[in-house]
């Protein structure tokens, strides 16, 4: 994928129709500062607003190859549009997610809306939860974003990472995770 190219033109266009939409996986993590391979985009979007996004992503030379209540998955057309991926937001969390969004600019000045540290953690933990295959990868990244944070002095909001475990029943881990932080659990 382009990055460079699509990247932009997609968040200029859902801001033109005022959808609510932020990045969120691995170019969301390069986005705070962390190095992270990912071969796709992958966005938060308000349920509300799919309709027009849908038409947007097309209107790039996507096409929609899945959809359900939860996702939608788009393939380029052209090999360098490559993947996006759309979370849909409609329950609280995810609504917190998009309020709590701050916009970080790209090399061309875009202003791109991107999920904190800690909602990126809290979707890790929904996809190992979801995908139990996926756990090691997924807490390996969640330990490079707080170590990321601890040595960049960037404060966590614990209570909110302790939010999202509790959700998924691992409220025991945030000990664990605060220590690789640096606190006393």
């Amino acid at each position: 994928m382009d990055f460079a190219k699509v990247l932009p033109r997609i968040v200029r266009d859902l801001d033109e129709h005022g959808v609510r939409h932020a990045l969120i996986g691995g170019m969301a993590m390069a986005m705070h500062g962390l190095q992270r391979t990912t071969l796709d985009l992958d966005f938060i979007i308000l349920l509300d607003d799919l309709a027009v996004a849908d038409q947007i992503i097309q209107s790039h030379g996507y096409h929609r190859e899945f959809h359900s209540e939860n996702v939608s998955y788009y393939l380029g057309d052209n090999p360098s549009l490559g993947r996006i991926d759309l979370l849909h937001a409609f329950r609280g969390p995810t609504l917190g997610m998009l309020d709590r969004a701050k916009r970080i600019p790209w090399p061309d000045g875009t202003a791109v809306p991107v999920v904190h540290l800690e909602d990126l953690i809290g979707l890790k933990v929904q996809a190992f939860v979801n995908d139990p295959s996926r756990q090691g990868r997924d807490w390996a990244d969640i330990r490079q974003m707080i170590r990321y944070a601890s040595d960049s002095s960037v404060a966590i909001d614990w209570e909110l990472v302790a939010d999202y475990l509790t959700l998924f029943d691992l409220g025991d881990k945030l000990p664990e995770l605060t220590h690789v932080y640096g606190q006393t659990p």
